[in-house]
């Protein structure tokens, strides 16, 4: 059903753990089928995402879907990484997952787009006490 380059990934999470520090938690979750991911970023000054990490519940195809989510967010700025797509997680898989478990980038998809948006929303309540 796998290929190894898939189920060593599962075994072996590169970006697997929480994040201390992280400016932004996103989570995602499907009432379909049971799985919730939370992917944690570390933001630069410039707004560039220098770290990122995923805690997951869920199957292969969820854990390795939020590993390479998180590996391709790293240097991204904070727009590119809300530019990125279910489609572009399933390509960096090289579509070796199951059609049907394509909902596993999705969750990731959903999960980096809130972290990023969890991020400017701390942004701006600190940006308005600085001001205040």
């Amino acid at each position: 059903m796998y290929s190894n380059s898939i189920l060593e990934r599962f075994k072996n999470p590169e970006y697997a753990g929480g994040l201390r520090g992280a400016n932004g938690v996103g989570k995602a979750g499907s009432d379909e089928c049971g799985d919730i991911v939370k992917i944690y970023i570390s933001v630069d000054d410039e707004g560039i995402i220098t770290n990122a990490k995923f805690k997951a519940y869920g199957g292969v195809s969820t854990i390795v879907a939020c590993d390479i989510a998180c590996y391709l967010i790293i240097n991204m700025t904070l727009e590119e990484a809300l530019s990125l797509t279910a489609d572009d997680i399933m390509a960096k898989l090289e579509n070796d997952i199951p059609a049907n478990k394509s909902y596993s980038a999705v969750l990731a998809e959903e999960a980096v787009t809130n972290a990023v948006e969890d991020y400017y929303k701390k942004k701006e309540k600190e940006d308005r006490l600085k001001n205040a």
